[in-house]
């Protein structure tokens, strides 16, 4: 682990293979398939034979149609799997959390995490993607940013076809960059702090080749980005931002209920009293879940 925390304090960045069993993972995606089925409508029977539906080609099929018809209900199952015991599990797992610790050269109970998140980022669709960015723009937590990093997790072989992260080492000694917000497109479209292409060029380029159960840990400054998927599947990854809580820097925050409001409008289709349910727009301002 010596070799590897020096290469993170040097390069910004640490691939580390087969760090998140497949139980793990499995157990995740199988909630992806369970919700599905839920707000679309179809069973395990629309899928006979087949064990694992998500390592199907036909199930990413299905999901990516459930994405063109209905986009709201595409974002419910997103929203539902951001409070999935499977996704906390996983990114809370012993080996991420010591990883994590090693690297902020901090103890496992001096660590906080803000906004995991499970992405199902679909072919040929960049609403949400994000141009080079720092993190730290969007998670403040700590204040400097080199007190937390981004633990990003594939639920599957990313390929290049399904786009791979792009990092730029040694970016992350550039320090926070003084940037603006673009505004964004629509409500769908995901707020951008893009780096400027002259900043980026200071450095190289590569594209991190990533397999299931592997685990990408990098600096809260380090210059990213996620590749294009021109797959015909989906991307299934997840992410999640951790801090110092401990540290001078940092802020204590806490999280905002957010009610999906088609679910909601279901609920009270169905006769469900929701009046103690707020109404909530189906997007934050900022991008504070994807990378």
């Amino acid at each position: 682990m010596t070799e590897l925390s020096k290469s993170y304090d040097t390069n910004g960045f640490v691939l580390a293979k087969n760090i998140v069993s497949e139980s793990r993972r499995n157990a995740l995606l199988e909630n992806i398939f369970k919700l599905y089925c839920k707000y679309s409508g179809n069973t395990k029977a629309d899928f006979p034979g087949i064990k694992e539906p998500w390592n199907d080609q036909s199930f990413h099929t299905k999901m990516i149609d459930l994405r063109k018809k209905n986009s709201e209900a595409f974002g419910a199952i997103y929203d539902s799997l951001k409070t999935s015991i499977t996704l906390t599990q996983l990114v809370a797992d012993d080996k991420i959390v010591e990883t994590v610790a090693t690297f902020l050269k901090t103890s496992p109970g001096d660590i906080s995490i803000s906004e995991p998140m499970t992405r199902l980022d679909p072919p040929n669709d960049n609403r949400n993607k994000l141009d080079w960015h720092q993190e730290r723009h969007f998670f403040p937590q700590n204040r400097n940013g080199m007190h937390g990093l981004v633990c990003w997790v594939p639920l599957v072989d990313v390929t290049p076809e399904l786009g791979q992260i792009g990092v730029c080492p040694k970016s992350h000694q550039s320090g926070l960059l003084k940037l603006s917000g673009k505004k964004k497109k629509n409500l769908s479209y995901t707020t951008q702090i893009p780096i400027p292409e002259e900043e980026v060029n200071k450095y190289e380029i590569i594209s991190v080749s990533a397999n299931a159960g592997d685990a990408l840990f990098f600096n809260m400054l380090l210059f990213h980005k996620s590749g294009d998927n021109i797959s015909n599947k989906l991307r299934f990854t997840v992410q999640g931002r951790f801090h110092i809580s401990t540290a001078e820097d940092f802020i204590p925050f806490d999280y905002v209920n957010y009610y999906n409001p088609y679910m909601k409008q279901k609920l009270i289709e169905k006769n469900y009293d929701c009046s103690d349910i707020p109404d909530n727009i189906r997007q934050p301002p900022v991008a504070l879940q994807y990378t």
